[in-house]
């Protein structure tokens, strides 16, 4: 029997309907408004075949944005995997507030989703800055981000996790700005100790205390390197802070992290 898309947006299981919607539309290169409207559709054997993986992947809770591999940011597809955080609107936020801060140089803290804040601090005038780390860069869609928004600023992205980087340098060859951005393997600032131009640092660090419990998707696949810092949450971020400070080239910071932790930095 040729199974179509009405059968299966009517058929009980364990993948929710919208998740259902959204792999169709996937798999048929469509959005759900077409989806919907389209019922009747019959899928071709390939197609069967592949959105029954996708549909036994998302049953065992492995997150959308690694069964299709790519996820939205800023309006642009990136693609992720196990080794990168799945980007979210807070880290959105992080990026407009950077793009911000470059501008004015103003300190602020802005909210960027329940309980989850933007961080920006300068340490010295901006005048004249026009290179930007991103430290735990991951899929690369901040450095990436920023690089396409400001073509007239330089981008470092550091990370700890080669397969990561590889993704992230993926993902700026996708979208022509490799050539402008550096990416160094290391721990937070370790890579730029000897960098010779005044920058400023944008990270979206791990930031979830130890043994706080997660959603299964997110605690399940998502790298908990990238997750979990400490008891509180902080040991990333201070010592991010502190290497920040101590540079003596870093002219100011722009972090996410929880509200109750910015008092800790």
């Amino acid at each position: 029997m040729r199974m179509n898309i009405e059968t299966v947006l009517k058929t009980r299981g364990n993948v929710a309907l919208l998740d259902r919607e959204i792999l169709i539309a996937a798999l048929l290169h469509k959005d759900r408004t077409w989806v919907l409207a389209h019922p009747e559709t019959v899928f071709a054997e390939g197609e069967w075949m592949q959105l029954q993986t996708w549909l036994k992947r998302r049953e065992k809770k492995e997150p959308i944005a690694y069964i299709l591999g790519e996820k939205e940011f800023y309006g642009r597809m990136f693609v992720v995997n196990s080794h990168t955080l799945i980007p979210r609107p807070s880290t959105e936020g992080l990026t407009e507030l950077a793009l911000i801060f470059l501008e004015t140089g103003e300190e602020q803290i802005r909210p960027l989703d329940t309980g989850i804040v933007g961080y920006a601090r300068r340490y010295d005038d901006l005048k004249g800055v026009a290179t930007v780390a991103d430290v735990g860069t991951g899929s690369g869609c901040i450095a990436i981000t920023l690089a396409l928004e400001q073509p007239d600023i330089r981008i470092l992205a550091t990370d700890v996790d080669a397969l990561a980087l590889e993704t992230a340098k993926e993902n700026a060859r996708h979208y022509g700005v490799d050539m402008r951005i550096d990416f160094f393997s290391g721990n937070l600032l370790a890579p730029l100790a000897d960098l010779q131009e005044p920058f400023i640092v944008v990270s979206n660090p791990p930031y979830i205390p130890e043994g706080e419990k997660l959603m299964e998707d997110v605690e399940g696949y998502e790298p908990h390197g990238a997750l979990f810092a400490g008891k509180d949450g902080t040991d990333v971020l201070k010592a991010l802070v502190a290497q920040a400070r101590a540079h003596q080239l870093c002219r100011g910071m722009v972090l996410e992290c929880r509200e109750e932790q910015v008092n800790k930095l």
